[in-house]
């Protein structure tokens, strides 16, 4: 059942307490027992003051009727009595100013049917205000009063505050005089010590701002609008942009598509700028300035040919091959196989620098998957072209150890030429090669060069005369074969593997 709230005015109150009067005087004359000195004024007087009604932060005075170990008890009159605290009504030794019988003077700082509260000033009432602010998240107004070790003095309705200076903006406050005498909304943050111990902050109010901005901002944008905004902030991986309230991230290879070692070679903070929304992930954006400029490898692709030479940059050695800029904004992919010939290379960092400037041939195009492929080995010597000239059969040479497996040992015997050297023939002879002698100088017999084939045999200068297996040689070369096509095959991770 709904409670009906009843209004009763003062007026009513009189016109009810003076026929309660009228009634009580009539039974007394009718009994003839009536206090002549009791007027019928102060009868209604006192009647009235048992109805009255006390405004919070009213001046009020009363009579000191009791004191106990907390409290100070005070009557304001007819059925009314108040308490106050008696710290408040102590000196600074500690000893209470009033005595039972005193007048009392105060502030009404809480009133309601069952208590009402006394206080010696109304600072008492704006901490029960700011404490209930604290409590309930509400944001108070308070004035910047001055600068303190480590943040703001805040005065907020004459109650004292202190706001850490890393709360005061939402971004790093570098001039604090600039807050000096000026009001802002603050949220408490801690409340101690009865109040004597106040924390706020601004930050957290305008973060709440930005976040309702950045919530209505981010329904109005979408993927491929093209949007314009501030710089704000320069990093070494990219631009901060604002929005008109939210913040987006432009990556440093979204500024152009020319290759660039820092933002600041293309923007400055406060460039007014266009640029295009290409992802939207929960509350970050990301932009391109490079999805609003023509991609120049469109008209390479028009322009370059199988077979051209170019010259060119490299960018990035990575474990399967270099990436080089052939035109600004155009790179191509030289593999770990197209370094050199007949060499065995690990890491393309053997062969070049990031930043060297070389001369590659182009060994592939494909339009369909825009990659380009190009080799440096084609543009050099091959000495397999005049290896009769250089290598006889029967020939004993000084090789190095490139590489030994469980099937032979690879020995370079001039740079691009490597020959095998078959375990079996190792174990004619007794030769013990492993992985430690990698690097060292060895003295070798050729015994077969396959031009067609670009392979040499070899054997140890010390064999025992017996007939010439030539299936020994074969065998061992398609093990060459097998394992040299696995070391050939670009990684996964290779952009170009099909290419």
């Amino acid at each position: 059942m709904e409670k009906t709230e009843v209004k009763v005015t003062e007026e009513q109150v009189v016109t009810e307490t003076k026929e309660m009067v009228e009634e009580k005087k009539e039974t007394i004359e009718n009994t003839e027992s009536i206090d002549n000195s009791e007027s019928f004024e102060t009868m209604l007087e006192a009647s009235l003051d048992s109805f009255k009604k006390f405004e919070v932060g009213e001046k009020i005075e009363g009579e000191v009727i009791n004191i106990t170990d907390s409290y100070i008890f005070i009557s304001l009159g007819g059925k009314h009595d108040a308490l106050a605290d008696k710290s408040e009504y102590t000196n600074k030794k500690g000893e209470l100013e009033v005595v039972v019988g005193d007048k009392l003077t105060g502030y009404i700082v809480k009133f309601s049917e069952t208590e009402t509260v006394v206080a010696k000033s109304l600072q008492i009432l704006n901490v029960n205000i700011i404490q209930e602010a604290y409590a309930d998240k509400i944001p108070v107004r308070g004035k910047v009063r001055g600068i303190t070790k480590g943040g703001f003095l805040i005065d907020i309705s004459g109650i004292k505050a202190f706001c850490p200076l890393s709360q005061m903006d939402a971004k790093p406050v570098v001039e604090p005089k600039q807050f000096v005498a000026s009001t802002f909304d603050f949220r408490i943050i801690e409340f101690k010590d009865g109040g004597k111990n106040i924390v706020v902050s601004r930050r957290v109010i305008l973060r709440e701002e930005q976040n309702q901005v950045r919530k209505e901002r981010l329904k109005e944008l979408n993927i491929g609008d093209i949007v314009k905004g501030k710089v704000i902030r320069l990093t070494n991986f990219g631009a901060f942009i604002d929005l008109d309230g939210i913040d987006g991230l432009i990556h440093i290879s979204q500024f152009s598509w020319e290759h660039i070692e820092s933002p600041s070679e293309i923007l400055n903070l406060g460039d007014e700028i266009e640029s295009k929304i290409v992802k939207v992930k929960g509350n970050k954006i990301s932009l391109s300035m490079k999805a609003l400029q023509a991609n120049p490898l469109d008209k390479a692709l028009t322009e370059l040919e199988v077979g051209q030479i170019v010259k060119c940059k490299v960018l990035r050695n990575l474990p399967f091959g270099s990436f080089v800029e052939i035109k600004v904004g155009v790179e191509g992919l030289i593999p770990i196989s197209e370094m050199a010939h007949g060499r065995r290379i690990n890491n393309p960092s053997e062969i070049v620098d990031e930043g060297e400037v070389v001369e590659a041939q182009i060994l592939k195009i494909n339009a369909e998957k825009r990659k380009i492929s190009l080799s440096l080995k084609r543009l050099q010597p091959n000495p397999w072209d005049t290896i009769s000239e250089t290598i006889k059969e029967g020939e004993i040479v000084m090789g190095t150890i490139e590489n030994v497996v469980n099937f032979g040992a690879f020995i370079k015997i001039i740079d691009g030429v490597t020959g095998l050297l078959p375990s079996a023939k190792m174990k004619i002879a007794k030769m013990n090669l492993t992985a430690a002698n990698v690097d060292e100088q060895i003295e070798i017999r050729v015994s077969r060069i396959d031009t067609d084939a670009r392979r040499i045999s070899l054997e140890p200068t010390e064999m025992p005369e017996k007939i010439f297996d030539k299936r020994v040689d074969r065998g061992d070369w398609k093990k060459f074969k097998d394992e040299k096509s696995k070391e050939d095959v670009i990684k996964e991770d290779n952009p170009f593997m099909n290419l």
